[in-house]
């Protein structure tokens, strides 16, 4: 009922007459003309372009596109998390979706026409508006509807304007009605108590159906309203000031079809300053209207607008079947060809929720309200008629912009989480990602802090910290909207205010952002645990990091503005977090490039690491060596020939390898048939990644030097008494004693300045190990070079089938006569239970060496391992099933029965060949004889499961992730592990399932990436970072001066001692840093500074193999967080 006489529109003109048309020819609903002869005056809305917009928004757009080629090419190689980057990536899009539709506001600024005025200056209007405000309410105190209703009648009207306030009380209240008598009492006050609707059941908005059933008694029936009549509404607590009809009346005036006029809001118990709630909505109000105005977009607030009478009857009114009546009424208009503009000064003040319960209730409506519309099938923008599909995308961005904040906060929350904790990463961290992720944030930030003032950007950032915080609030609501039937039983809430807040407990609200602050500081606790520590894998953990810490800002400020305060506590900590929100994001670019994990070319390592092999050549040089060699070396030690010298049946041993560490030019032949074998098994397992790096034709060279040289150190033994069959075989070439005594280059050097003495023993006497390395390298060699060089691959076989037989002939090993002194690693590692030797047995006073044998370095411990060894290269370069029945099984057995001591020190090197044995046998049984292959895949898993996961105790990881192993402390050593490991994952059988050929791929990759470069520094001379310049290699180590004979006069000790820089660059020589420490102190008198051809050969061999292993270390670093910190030693072995 209306209270006070109120009456409709038109009850005041005489006899019904309409000034504006007559009443036979009223025109229909809808526009009508106010010109001359009734003629429609329509608005012509005219923009400019913003310049710095367009700019800002183009540059995002070019960069976006950039982005996202970046991301879809080189950031998803995630391998069997595939799905979790594609995941990330669409989310991504979608939140790049809602920048684009918030930029599309800062393309076009509007042309806004003068006011025209009068002599005075006041404003004037066409026509004699008749504004009917209408503030409903429920139960709000009066003391903020009289503020309201007073403010309403107070203010100042144009010339000739007139106004009715209608206070529509849903609650019923007699205070209410009294006061509003006693104002209508007061001159000049037209103000009406409206009231005593009847509820539908099952109403959908309350407000809507309180305002239309004023609007019903005011514009009765099916008459046409004439344009001068104007429908304000301002919400309870909406205060107007006393310019607002005088800057919106006039606004009116630009077209017959100008349907509404809105303002935005403010609040006067809003500090804007710690405003987490975003209640000031700056970005709405002052970039997205604004952008709306230019486009032609109606985006109704439901408060402080001003509406057609005729328009809103045409729109049926305030929408009552949805919660959010603002957004619809302003996509009917727009349907219906109305236009609106917008007033941005902000005319009109209200209040705040300040409660908890209901700041979150107030939004969950919104989001409700915006889902119902747009799921709806007869008032959905995208079916219902009448819009462009430009508009429609307007219309449904609001419900986008839900769904976007409902997804995107969560993830971006979890994310961090899920990389401490599950160790998974969206994304292929590298520096394409850092330079796109860095362009692209600067591009985004220009976009959403794009500010006219200078104090906006902090305004702006409210609207972040508000999507937040309020993110689960979006999810609840959609989740209703979506299972409500399309929102079906949804009620309206309204947004309490005054001494009637609500005050409920907030627990409802908070245990969600509460349970993420927890979580997230938990992981970030133990996150900055395990940086102090030395983590894993740094770099997503460190982004991680700083990631959870922007994350964490959100709900602490909710937390500190429900239990601690709101004043001036909260100002300074929105302050702080406003600070550190960009000082983590741009700690996070910068932490992109400083940390993303360095892109290693195996192929170019694999090169360097066979060019080492080309600068430790003695002899005569053959043709096509590394530039990188050949611009320092030179022939040496040719004088090595000559039966008179070398001892009966030996005519040249010329050739080979410098064998280096400590015994620098010394040539030791077992070593020398090891890293021969290794080199030709890298061939044979890893043809692809030689072909791929265009290395094959360089490693064969490499393996085809050391079987000739090999070739070169064994005759049949015919001295009188032998048996039939041994072979004498030169061990060593070089005295240690000279050797170590001299400092200088090789070239130039004759049998007088350093004479060449050769150490030879009969397989007679014993040397199984010897003898059995050799006719290993020997049947490897041959597997390689039979296609490439028959004639050759036929020499090698036969040579290595003679020294087979007589390795098994007298089994022994050939250092067993020889004594060392008691302060030897070996002879400390020698005593043991099955050894049945003392201490005093194994340790006599040191001896002279033999005349400069090198033994006490390169004794041999084993020789049951070299014939299983060699028997199992002899199966598999003759395919006789001999080798493996009675040499494979026997040798296997005996090195168990009398060994085995030595294998639990986990060691691959020439002395010790069990494990690499266990590895080529799993590789030829899984083929040849798959039943048998059980053992040789149980042995080898266990392991390579000690050196990979650490189990056993044995083998330790440094902080930057090199498995150490005492026993076998040097870089090589960890290195022959990671070959054999390489090889193993490339069997194809049923007992290494692909994810575990891909973690023992993913260790080998860590262990050759940790000397590359992951150490933090390079420990390869000649390649990356921090290379060692100071290697111990007498021909680097020597200045050049010209000719060969003044460089070696001025090489001496002195060189030796040199703080200086080598003078020539060693190519590829891995350092044997034999200490538990990622520390190289690049000293050439220190021992970890030595080089040696054992201590590289894991670098090229492989290298091969992770240039032909599929993935990526981006992939491998997937996996690693608390639980599952031992992803790799995860699952069955």
């Amino acid at each position: 009922m209306l209270s006070h006489e109120a009456q409709p529109w038109n009850a005041d003109l005489e006899g019904g007459h309409d000034p504006f048309w007559d009443s036979e020819d009223a025109p229909p609903a809808g526009v009508v003309g106010t010109g001359e002869q009734g003629e429609v005056k329509r608005f012509k809305r005219q923009t400019r372009i913003n310049w710095s917009g367009c700019t800002v928004m183009f540059a995002y757009f070019g960069v976006l596109c950039f982005y996202l080629y970046i991301r879809v090419s080189k950031t998803l190689d995630l391998g069997q998390y595939f799905w979790y980057g594609i995941i990330v990536l669409i989310v991504e899009i979608m939140g790049a979706s809602t920048t684009l539709l918030y930029g599309v506001n800062l393309l076009l600024h509007p042309v806004y026409q003068p006011v025209p005025r009068d002599e005075s200056g006041k404003p004037m209007v066409a026509l004699a508006y008749h504004v009917r405000v209408l503030v409903p309410c429920y139960k709000e105190s009066l003391e903020i509807l009289a503020r309201t209703c007073s403010a309403a009648l107070e203010a100042v009207l144009p010339e000739g304007c007139t106004r009715s306030v209608y206070l529509c009380d849903d609650g019923g209240d007699s205070t209410k009605r009294k006061w509003v008598q006693s104002k209508a009492a007061e001159k000049g006050c037209s103000i009406y108590y409206v009231s005593g609707r009847k509820r539908s059941p099952g109403e959908m908005n309350g407000k809507s159906a309180n305002l239309n059933n004023c609007l019903k008694m005011l514009y009765p029936g099916d008459r046409a309203v004439p344009p001068n009549e104007l429908v304000c509404i301002f919400d309870a607590d909406q205060v107007a000031n006393k310019d607002f009809y005088t800057k919106t009346l006039p606004l009116f005036d630009a077209g017959d079809d100008v349907g509404m006029v809105l303002s935005p809001q403010a609040f006067y118990n809003l500090n804007q300053r710690a405003d987490i709630f975003n209640h000031s909505n700056i970005h709405f109000w002052e970039y997205a209207q604004h952008g709306y105005d230019a486009i032609g977009f109606i985006s109704c607030t439901g408060t402080n607008f001003l509406i057609r009478a005729n328009a809103f009857k045409q729109a049926g009114w305030s929408p009552e079947y949805t919660l959010t009546e603002d957004y619809m009424l302003g996509m009917v208009l727009k349907q219906q060809k109305w236009h609106c503009r917008y007033v941005e000064e902000y005319l009109a003040v209200g209040e705040a929720p300040e409660q908890v319960r209901n700041c979150f209730q107030q939004r969950s409506r919104w989001c409700k309200g915006h889902f119902q519309i747009v799921l709806s099938r007869r008032y959905s923008p995208m079916t219902i008629r009448g819009l462009s599909p430009f508009m429609r995308i307007m219309y449904c961005s609001g419900v986008w912009s839900y769904i976007v904040g409902a997804v995107t906060t969560p993830l971006f929350i979890i994310i961090p989480l899920l990389t401490i904790w599950a160790g998974i990463f969206p994304i292929v961290i590298s520096w394409w990602a850092a330079l796109a992720l860095t362009i692209y944030y600067i591009a985004q930030s220009l976009v959403l802090n794009y500010s006219k003032k200078w104090w906006h950007p902090e305004a702006l950032w409210f609207a972040n910290i508000s999507n937040m915080i309020l993110w689960f609030t979006y999810v609840k609501g959609a989740w209703r909207a979506l299972t409500g039937k399309f929102g079906a039983g949804i009620t309206f809430k309204t947004t309490i205010k005054g001494a009637g807040r609500l005050l409920d407990s907030v627990l409802g609200d908070l245990w969600m952002p509460g349970a993420c602050f927890v979580l997230s500081l938990v992981s970030l606790i133990y996150g900055i645990k395990e940086l102090i520590h030395g983590a894993t894998v740094v770099t997503t953990l460190t982004i991680s990091v700083v990631w959870i810490v922007y994350s964490m800002i959100p709900p602490y400020l909710l937390i500190h503005y429900t239990w601690i305060g709101r004043g001036t506590t909260l100002q300074f900590m929105c302050r702080v977090a406003f600070v550190l929100s960009f000082a983590t994001s741009i700690a996070a670019m910068l932490l992109l490039w400083a940390v993303y994990p360095k892109d290693y070319d195996f192929g170019a390592s694999t090169k360097v690491g066979l060019d080492f092999y080309e600068s430790q050549m003695v002899g005569t040089l053959p043709p096509g060596l590394s530039n990188d060699v050949t611009s320092y070396r030179g022939d040496a030690f040719t004088y090595e020939t000559g039966e008179a010298l070398l001892g009966k049946g030996f005519g040249d041993v010329t050739g080979g390898w410098c064998t280096g560490d400590q015994v620098g030019c010394v040539k030791m032949t077992q070593p020398t048939a090891v890293v021969t074998a290794f080199l030709a098994w890298s061939l044979l397992a890893f043809p692809d990644g030689y072909n791929s790096g265009g290395n094959t034709a360089q490693a064969q060279a490499a393996v085809r030097w050391g079987a000739t040289y090999l070739m070169k150190l064994w005759r049949p033994d015919t001295a009188p008494g032998v048996p039939a069959g041994a072979v004498n075989i030169i061990y060593q070439v070089g005295s240690w004693s000279l050797e170590s005594q001299y400092w200088g280059i090789y070239e130039g050097l004759d049998a007088t300045s350093m004479p060449r003495p050769t150490y030879n023993v009969s397989t007679a006497l014993g040397a199984s190990d010897l003898a059995g390395d050799m006719a290993a390298a020997f049947a490897a060699s041959a597997l390689v070079l039979r296609e490439s060089d028959p004639a050759f691959a036929a020499q090698l076989t036969t040579a290595a089938v003679t020294l087979y037989q007589a390795a098994a002939q007298v089994q022994g090993s050939y250092t067993s006569g020889f004594t060392y002194s008691c302060t030897s690693y070996f002879a400390k590692n020698l005593i043991g239970a099955k050894r049945n030797q003392t201490a005093a047995e194994l340790c006599p006073a040191p001896q002279d060496y033999e005349g400069g044998t090198a033994l006490v370095a390169y004794n041999s411990t084993s020789f049951y391992d070299d014939l299983l060894w060699s028997s199992a290269w002899l199966w598999q370069l003759t395919g006789e099933q001999g080798y493996y029945d009675n040499g494979v099984n026997v040798y296997y057995s005996l090195h168990l029965d009398k060994e085995d001591d030595l294998d639990a020190q986990l060691i691959t090197d020439w002395d010790n060949l069990f494990w690499a044995s266990n590895v080529l046998l799993a590789n030829l049984t899984s083929a040849k004889l798959p039943t048998e292959a059980g053992s040789f895949h149980q042995a080898t898993q266990s392991f390579l499961k000690q050196w990979v996961c650490g189990s056993g105790g044995t083998v330790k990881y440094t902080n930057k992730g090199r498995a150490f192993n005492p026993h076998a402390p040097t870089i090589g050593d960890s290195l022959n592990t990671a070959f054999i490991s390489a090889v193993y994952a490339t069997i194809p059988s049923p007992q290494i399932g692909t994810d575990l050929q891909f973690r023992l791929n993913c260790w080998s990759r860590s262990q050759v990436r940790y000397v590359l470069g992951d150490a933090g520094r390079s420990l390869v001379s000649g390649w990356g970072k921090k290379a060692p310049t100071h290697v111990q290699d007498k021909e680097a180590a020597c200045p050049s001066v010209g000719t060969l004979s003044k460089t070696a006069a001025v090489c001496g000790v002195q060189s030796l001692n040199s703080t200086a820089p080598n003078p020539r660059t060693l190519p590829g020589g891995v350092v044997t840093l034999a200490q538990f420490t990622d520390q190289l102190i690049d000293d050439r008198t220190l021992n970890s500074s030595r080089v040696g051809i054992m201590n590289n050969v894991g670098l090229p061999t492989t290298s091969a193999g992770l240039n032909q292993a599929s993935g990526t270390w981006e992939q491998c670093l997937q996996g690693y967080g608390q639980f599952t910190k031992n992803r790799i030693c995860s699952g069955s072995w």
